[in-house]
């Protein structure tokens, strides 16, 4: 999946800002004048910073990590957690039941009782609480694309609602549309061949196993996703684009066409 930029009126200029982040290249695409450079330097850093905030609170990979934290909690335990935390474990449970379980942040959780949830969530303060005898949550599948929600609103918050936000190329995001035009114009893989489409307030991304090979769990099969197209679908947030393209991956044509139209808003 590619970016195919619309080309700027004059008056203002498209910003282009990269980072590496979650072992992913970052990239953010934002219109604003010319005479606001280094204030859209600043804001860019900002969304960046903030992502890696959010690497350092999910990573499985660092031991006093949120999600490290969790993944040792024993049956029955709680631990309060980070709104932002809080926040990708609900969008996770949401993609969970609009899938019918083909994408579940728990897959390698082993479970006390199989009618029951591996863990439930609380507010007030924001809190998990294990259900199972081996709690194990991996945001592989979420938290690139719940990252380019969040990091989002601090665009609009500084009034750079004119922006497109990249994880790589497989989940993108697009805020406003760049002025004069209808959308972000966004290449984008599907199984019958590359198609561009005009993307605005809404994200698209794009799962296969061609580049990092077989990566995603079925946890229907009880085995790794082993086919080879590339699988792209649209949705309201990054978020569930993300999740909703993993769990393609395992899905049949039914059920793949059942979530296009789930994702599209026919709930």
């Amino acid at each position: 999946m590619s970016q195919l930029w619309n080309k700027p009126p004059s008056d203002f200029v498209r910003y282009v800002y990269h980072d590496v982040l979650m072992a992913t290249q970052f990239s953010l695409h934002i219109e604003a004048s010319a005479h606001d450079s280094n204030r859209v330097r600043a804001v860019a850093e900002e969304v960046f910073d903030e992502i890696k905030r959010l690497e350092l609170l999910w990573s499985r990979f660092i031991e006093d990590s949120e999600i490290s934290q969790i993944n040792r909690l024993k049956f029955g335990e709680t631990l309060v957690i980070s709104p932002e935390t809080h926040q990708c474990l609900e969008a996770a449970l949401e993609a969970k039941r609009f899938t019918n379980g083909h994408f579940d942040v728990a897959y390698l959780s082993e479970l006390s009782d199989e009618a029951k949830p591996p863990f439930v969530l609380f507010r007030r303060p924001c809190r998990v609480q294990s259900s199972a005898k081996s709690l194990k949550i991996d945001f592989g599948g979420i938290g690139k694309g719940f990252a380019l929600d969040f990091t989002a609103d601090i665009l609009r918050n500084y009034g750079y609602s004119k922006a497109l936000l990249c994880a790589s190329a497989s989940t993108i995001l697009a805020l406003e549309a760049p002025t004069a035009f209808s959308g972000w114009q966004v290449s984008v893989e599907y199984p019958d061949g590359e198609k561009t489409i005009s993307l605005v307030n809404s994200a698209v991304s794009c799962s296969g196993i061609s580049i990092r090979g077989q990566h995603i769990f079925d946890v229907h099969q009880q085995s790794f996703a082993a086919t080879g197209e590339r699988i792209s679908i649209q949705a309201k947030t990054a978020a569930l684009a993300d999740a909703f393209s993993t769990a393609m991956m395992t899905m049949n044509d039914k059920q793949r066409e059942r979530l296009v139209v789930v994702a599209s808003g026919g709930f």
